[in-house]
């Protein structure tokens, strides 16, 4: 099972953590920290629908944990992510549900740009790197991630309605998109 978890999560984990920690080489030891973590309390996961909230969890929880711990003074920046990642914790559980209506919508899209879309915005692979991978040309794989996020919006603006303020974008969604 942990084999499983480390094949599905780690490179969008590596890619939440890098995002937090600057240095590459602590963000892979801080991944190492998180699966040791796992490894240790996959016990006390009582709800397997919740597995990817509470690696996440781990993720900020081991963050933190570095920020705190480590020798070096926090640089005003690295303080701003600190503070932002004990807040996040509060907006943790309404981002896994927009990820998971997210995936619900991406996966109702053509083959030919959902298995682009999840790459591209959930794993962060680049756009070179997909083009290689889907042995496509560069250009061609730049249009059919645009044409997948133009079908994603649509999908998004049929369920959803947004409305922007002085906090940012705010989201009223109704049941029509099955994601819940």
């Amino acid at each position: 099972m942990i084999e499983d978890i480390w094949n599905t999560f780690h490179h969008q984990l590596l890619a939440f953590i890098s995002r937090k920690v600057s240095d590459k080489h602590q963000a892979e030891d801080i991944l190492q920290d998180v699966f040791i973590k796992v490894i240790g309390n996959i016990h006390l996961l009582n709800d397997k629908q919740k597995l990817q909230s509470w690696l996440y969890q781990i993720c900020r929880h081991s963050i933190i944990d570095y920020y705190r711990i480590s020798k070096h003074a926090l640089h005003s920046s690295e303080q701003d992510i600190l503070d932002a990642l004990v807040a996040d914790t509060e907006n943790h559980e309404l981002q896994i549900h927009i990820n998971q209506c997210l995936l619900t919508l991406i996966n109702e899209l053509p083959e030919s740009v959902r298995a682009l879309l999840l790459d591209s915005e959930f794993e962060h692979i680049k756009q070179k790197q997909l083009a290689q991978k889907y042995k496509l040309t560069l250009a061609a794989t730049k249009s059919r991630i645009l044409r997948g996020r133009k079908l994603l919006k649509k999908k998004l603006t049929a369920c959803c309605h947004f409305k922007f303020t002085e906090h940012g974008p705010e989201a009223t969604c109704h049941n029509t998109c099955d994601c819940s």
